[in-house]
């Protein structure tokens, strides 16, 4: 990929502060993730302004640094304040059908993996780095500078694998080790979300958006995996043994997942779900018997996590 990344202040006209500052920890966390995306294989540009002196010339600085690329992604890092109280992650995007949104989801997921809140991707429409960059751009509030449990919480170092995570699904907190199972997901208002793997959520918690088909990548551990699910307003709908390519539910009927039952018969398979108003069920078994969610209750699945064992 080809990505930009910047700081989203700097000493002139500074941001957030609280127990730490936002044009400091901005920059930390910016250096980190690009020079992790480049340590695999990425092409980054750090588009960062340090000599604008109004906000105003700031953003415009930042701007012009990232249209001077054609980018895959432009990444705004930030930190949030309020009065004290507030405290979590959110990502920041344009529109809904931005292609950085699914970035977003995995990135906010990524680091609410952290401990952090997940406050959510939304949609900001009046941010000159949404507006008016030429390619997908994302804006990360990683936490509260001014929370006092969010920072104690921060660390730059975790802060940046998690951003990374999210973009590429590589987790560098981890020993560097084979991948065993990949997975995604299509969602409600997403669409197709990027490949994760190895019990990394997949979906979304706390935002009320169905999951509609997933797709498991059974090629790197050669599994035999068979599956089945209930789609709503259609029943259950038995794919026999599935492959890298296989779409699990449907996509473009606005009909959710609200069970599933898999099998795989040559690795110790387990896998949970999300459902809504009940939360994350217990890690399960594929055996093939075993079910995990509901029927006959209109509950959506909003998000699963496999791994093997």
């Amino acid at each position: 990929m080809r990505i930009n990344v910047h700081a989203g202040h700097n000493s002139i006209v500074p941001g957030a502060g609280g127990f730490f500052r936002e044009e400091v920890e901005d920059r930390n966390v910016t250096n980190l993730v690009i020079s992790k995306l480049q340590s695999l294989g990425h092409t980054v540009y750090n588009c960062t302004d340090d000599v604008g002196n109004t906000q105003s010339k700031n953003l415009n600085n930042i701007v012009a640094k990232c249209n001077a690329h054609k980018v895959d992604l432009n990444i705004s890092d930030h930190f949030n304040s309020s009065n004290g109280q507030g405290k979590g992650v959110e990502v920041l995007v344009y529109s809904t059908s931005s292609q950085a949104y699914k970035y977003a989801i995995n990135i906010c997921n990524a680091i609410a993996e952290l401990g952090f809140k997940n406050r959510g991707v939304k949609v900001r429409t009046n941010l000159a780095v949404l507006r008016r960059t030429n390619d997908p751009a994302l804006l990360v509030e990683c936490c509260f500078c001014d929370n006092q449990e969010d920072a104690s919480r921060y660390n730059a170092e975790a802060m940046a694998n998690a951003i990374v995570k999210g973009i590429t699904g590589v987790d560098l907190s981890q020993p560097k080790q084979q991948i065993k199972i990949g997975y995604n997901g299509h969602v409600e208002g997403y669409g197709w979300l990027s490949p994760v793997s190895d019990g990394t959520t997949c979906g979304t918690t706390g935002q009320s958006l169905r999951l509609e088909a997933i797709q498991i990548d059974t090629r790197y551990m050669n599994l035999d995996i068979y599956a089945k699910v209930h789609i709503a307003n259609e029943g259950w709908k038995d794919y026999g043994k599935i492959d890298n390519n296989t779409v699990i539910g449907t996509t473009g009927q606005s009909k959710a997942l609200e069970c599933i039952c898999l099998n795989c018969t040559n690795a110790n398979l387990v896998y949970r779900v999300h459902i809504e108003g009940t939360g994350w069920s217990a890690w399960t078994k594929a055996d093939g018997i075993s079910t995990l969610g509901t029927v006959g209750q209109s509950l959506q699945l909003e998000a699963i996590e496999m791994k093997i064992i």
